[in-house]
């Protein structure tokens, strides 16, 4: 039996997970101890023949594909059929050091511990533009950039919140995940870029609620590739803009939680109340430092493309009813279930 299960969601990126599982084969760790679940939701490339071909190197490998779209299925799907009692989570473009594994095992070697992290190490193709140095921002336990998704808590072992715990290096035990739902709806295709929800953290918070506790190891790290097109305005745009739908999806659940009576437009009614477009305007500014210079035309990006983002999702909830099942359900783990909008089944075969 593994005692770390991988999981990597994936679609159409057949080079980067090439570079994810020639990594995990050079960890310092037995790969007969190492289970690797390849989820491929719907590729269209060569990402079946990498998986086939580079898989034969782990004792214990499964591929799945899931034509459906979004990180969910892959996530999902993969906690299903995950053989270890630890799981760790990683998107196809991170390359894990060597010395991850035998970190993850000291994590959850404490029972009280569901749930762990390392640093993540953005590795860039190109130098990034000054300005996105701006949004490296610090607390008391060290620092982190969502742009980037960088995170350094620094060199010691260290309780740290489940906030941090991110999708690119997200270690926890199988049973407190499945105990606290599963996921959220993660990254979505572009043109179903408004079924995004909380995904990762939205797991993160329920676990620790439980009673459990959240570690940082600082060997347990991860690079994470940043191609050039990182750095581009429309990037930025895409990721503040996503803000936008992530905080509509955010507030929507929480006000139904605490309103369970109310439905549809009295929801809208709340958020509008509660919402003025000078605050939804601020969408994307937390990322960034309170002293922040940016190009006039990145200004403008954050100033608009959450405001665009939020009133997206916002107008699809109330047009929608399939869609307001979908982003105010329970759960998403049964995901045949959770997969009944149209707009998420899969192409139909000619």
């Amino acid at each position: 039996m593994p005692r770390l299960s991988v999981a990597i969601a994936t679609h159409n990126r057949a080079h980067s997970l090439a570079g994810a599982l020639t990594a995990i084969s050079n960890l310092d760790y037995p790969l007969t101890d190492i289970e690797v679940i390849v989820a491929d939701n719907g590729s269209t490339d060569n990402t079946a023949f990498i998986a086939e071909n580079l898989g034969r190197v782990f004792p214990n490998f499964k591929y799945l594909y899931d034509p459906r779209p979004g990180q969910l299925v892959g996530w999902h799907g993969a906690l299903a059929v995950a053989q270890s009692a630890v799981m760790a989570f990683i998107d196809d473009d991170v390359r894990p050091l060597p010395k991850w594994a035998g970190a993850i095992e000291d994590i959850f070697a404490n029972p009280d511990v569901a749930l762990g992290t390392g640093p993540i190490i953005p590795e860039f193709d190109v130098r990034p533009p000054d300005w996105q140095s701006e949004m490296i921002l610090t607390n008391k336990h060290g620092k982190w950039s969502a742009l980037w998704g960088m995170l350094d808590f620094g060199d010691s072992k260290k309780e740290m919140p489940p906030d941090f715990i991110w999708g690119s290096n997200f270690l926890v035990r199988k049973q407190a995940l499945t105990s606290a739902g599963g996921f959220h709806p993660g990254g979505m295709p572009p043109a179903l870029f408004r079924f995004t929800g909380d995904g990762d953290v939205a797991a993160g918070r329920p676990i620790i609620a439980m009673g459990y506790k959240a570690i940082y190891h600082p060997d347990a790290a991860v690079a994470h590739h940043m191609p050039e097109t990182r750095a581009s305005e429309t990037e930025i745009q895409r990721w503040i803009y996503g803000e936008g739908l992530v905080t509509s999806y955010v507030i929507l659940r929480e006000l139904s939680a605490t309103n369970p009576d109310l439905e549809g437009e009295a929801l809208l009614q709340i958020v509008s109340e509660r919402f003025d477009e000078d605050r939804i305007a601020t969408i994307g500014r937390g990322y960034l430092r309170p002293d922040t210079k940016l190009p006039d035309n990145l200004k403008r990006i954050i100033e608009t493309a959450g405001s665009a983002g939020f009133h997206t999702h916002q107008e699809a909830f109330r047009d929608d009813p399939a869609f307001r099942e979908w982003v105010l359900r329970a759960t998403y783990l049964d995901i045949n279930d959770a997969y009944r909008h149209p707009a998420l089944q899969p192409p139909r075969e000619t």
